[in-house]
């Protein structure tokens, strides 16, 4: 399983994060690139504690089968469930220009590396921090193949 938590695999995310543009086409759903990229530091924010949340979903979310089957090499489908926090219809995201997003997502990939502990996640409660790692490198995957990086 790819994770954010392999040297390797995290520049390589890094690098596709790098390389968006404002012209970057999504291939499929609603948010923009910018939007994007906030979506996703907003998972780093939950997952180290600085956006709270309260669990969602359904319990099945936080069973061992489910979380095996969200976090293996099956591709999730596209327009998937998201927490309410990560949900751009949801929250007014403060959005800044492109090059800050990218920094900031980068930036906040450094801090879930160093960071001792992670916080629960909305749907999948207590997580380890490789299944923190295996979910973090899933749900950018996702979403820069969104944007065919």
């Amino acid at each position: 399983m790819n994770t954010i938590f392999n040297p390797d695999q995290l520049l390589k995310l890094k690098q596709r994060i790098t390389g968006l543009s404002s012209s970057s086409k999504r291939k499929w759903g609603t948010m923009t690139v910018d939007e994007m990229l906030v979506h996703c530091k907003t998972q780093l924010q939950l997952a180290l504690g600085e956006i709270p949340s309260a669990p969602q979903g359904s319990a099945l979310m936080r069973t061992v089968l489910v979380k095996w089957i969200s976090f293996s090499a099956l591709p999730w489908p596209k327009g998937s469930m998201t927490p309410n926090e990560m949900n751009k219809d949801r929250n007014s995201f403060q959005l800044k220009d492109i090059e800050t997003e990218k920094r900031e997502l980068i930036s906040y990939l450094d801090k879930v590396i160093i960071a001792t502990g992670l916080f629960p996640h909305p749907f999948f409660g207590s997580l380890s921090r490789k299944e923190w790692g295996q979910l973090i490198y899933k749900h950018i995957d996702h979403h820069l193949q969104q944007f065919n990086r």
